[in-house]
């Protein structure tokens, strides 16, 4: 019988039974089972065999009928339209038409998708006991309880943050709070008017690329570096060059004199992912390089607060006299990554149009997280919270740069910053990087690649250690495993 049908949606067990049979003749007849021109049973012999009232089948056929799938032919009987186009087969979905953007977006995740080996998915293998993931964050790390009661306090006694939109800028008082602490903390002049608030500094990139790119234009990249930024620039048609790093960061000196580039990027307070800091007399001969080129410098600051040998360094835009440096920072690596809310420092005359493109992407952030975020950093909040976890991380990346040490010596090299989250390891020349995730993967441990993060083909082999999310006897015991499988090259 009709209801009985395995196939059928679990909400249409509970309509009225004309309405389940009309639904299952009408996916016969789509589908090809009913092919166009065949007869149909006589409404009373149809009845009789569901063992339903006639009038029931009748009202099922009438809706068939007026929807033009079937036809009475007087003296003859019921008939499948001649109109119905029965399937053929299941050919693959056509490729929708793309922009030149979305094809260079699909050529790119192709490239990924053959050759950027990924290593083990985080949370993906139940065997993993000890994950070496890096930008983690975990409930005994974080203050929920304040933050559920500033929620809370907001829900409950201002109904007006629920009921409007906000300003595409962002909350005032957040914007406030955000050019308070960037100037104790990271040495940036800037005034509210200044800061804009983004959904995570990934919507800053792509905001500034639709802005400051043309196709075929020519940015300065480090190398390695966040593969993520390539991506957005490619995918408005950037080309990118390379700079190589060293264990001071970004070098001015690398750029090459032919260089058409008129837009930098770079992470100065603690280089992603290969560790370490810009000097001072770098950024400084980069700044002079953008006024001598009308450049822009876009400074990702994703990481700044996370210094564990005394304050935070300055940042470049404390430097910047002539507003050449756009800032980024955000609070996905101290507060939690789902919270997706960053912030942009604009020189003046990029605010106007940053803040039209923001309009017109999404009308700005949420306000609630906003408000919550702007009271957890004025009530000094955010401030222990910083303190907690510069001590936490700060023991655990010192246990994994001892264990390091101890257990691989010479045989592999990292550069020790006292910053971030995470420290890039390069493995002996030999040492394949795919198989000594393989083997890492098969002894419980998940480790990450490097290769993604390099420009260059066949980068040496590397790997992404993050320390967040283990505690210091963990990371030990996940570096002895390592050490074990990189035994035939330990020295």
């Amino acid at each position: 019988m009709i209801e009985n049908e395995p196939d059928h949606p679990a909400g249409e067990a509970h309509e009225p039974l004309h309405r389940r049979i009309y639904r299952q003749l009408r996916r016969e007849i789509l589908s090809g089972a009913r092919p166009p021109g065949s007869q149909l049973l006589p409404s009373r012999r149809l009845a009789a065999e569901l063992g339903v009232a006639r009038r029931t089948v009748v009202a099922a056929l009438d809706q068939l009928r007026t929807e033009g799938l079937i036809f009475s032919r007087p003296g003859a009987g019921i008939f499948v339209s001649e109109a119905v186009i029965p399937p053929a087969g299941q050919p693959p979905a056509a490729a929708p038409p793309l922009s030149s953007w979305g094809q260079r977006l699909r050529r790119r995740a192709d490239g990924a998708a053959e050759g950027g080996e990924r290593g083990v998915e985080r949370g993906s293998r139940r065997d993993i006991e000890l994950d070496f993931g890096s930008g983690r964050s975990f409930a005994s790390t974080f203050p929920y309880d304040i933050w559920r009661r500033l929620l809370g306090r907001y829900l409950s006694t201002d109904d007006a943050i629920l009921s409007r939109y906000g300003s595409p800028a962002g909350f005032e008082p957040l914007r406030e709070v955000i050019a308070d602490h960037v100037a104790r903390l990271r040495g940036v002049r800037c005034t509210a008017e200044e800061v804009i608030i983004v959904s995570g500094s990934q919507q800053a990139l792509d905001l500034l690329s639709r802005l400051l790119l043309n196709p075929g234009d020519e940015i300065l990249v480090e190398n390695p570096g966040y593969a993520s930024a390539y991506e957005v620039f490619t995918a408005y048609g950037a080309t990118l060059t390379p700079i190589p790093v060293d264990g001071c960061g970004f070098d001015p000196a690398a750029i090459p004199a032919e260089s058409r580039a008129r837009l930098v990027f770079v992470t100065p307070s603690n280089q992603f992912p290969q560790g370490g800091a810009m000097p001072a007399g770098r950024q400084m001969a980069l700044l002079e390089w953008c006024r001598e080129h009308q450049g822009l410098v876009i400074e990702d600051d994703y990481d700044g607060e996370l210094r564990y040998d005394g304050q935070p360094l300055a940042a470049m835009r404390g430097l910047d006299t002539e507003g050449r440096v756009i800032y980024l920072g955000t609070f996905s690596k101290v507060l939690f990554p789902a919270l997706r809310l960053g912030y942009v420092v604009l020189p003046p005359a990029l605010r106007p149009l940053f803040l039209r493109a923001r309009q017109l992407l999404d009308r700005g952030g949420p306000t609630l997280t906003q408000a919550a975020v702007a009271e957890f950093i004025a009530a000094g909040h955010f401030d222990r919270h910083l303190r907690k976890l510069r001590h936490l991380y700060g023991r655990r990346r010192a246990a994994l740069a001892a264990a390091l040490r101890e257990n691989l010596g010479d045989s592999i090299r990292f550069i020790d910053a006292p910053a971030g989250l995470h420290i890039m390891v390069f493995l002996p020349p030999a040492a394949g990087e795919k198989w000594v995730i393989e083997r890492a993967a098969e002894q419980g441990v998940a480790v990450y690649p490097g290769a993604p993060f390099h420009l260059q083909p066949d980068p040496p082999p590397s790997l992404l250690l993050g320390f967040s999310g283990l505690d210091e006897a963990q990371i030990t015991e996940g570096v002895r495993r390592l050490a074990a499988i990189l035994h035939p090259w330990v020295s």
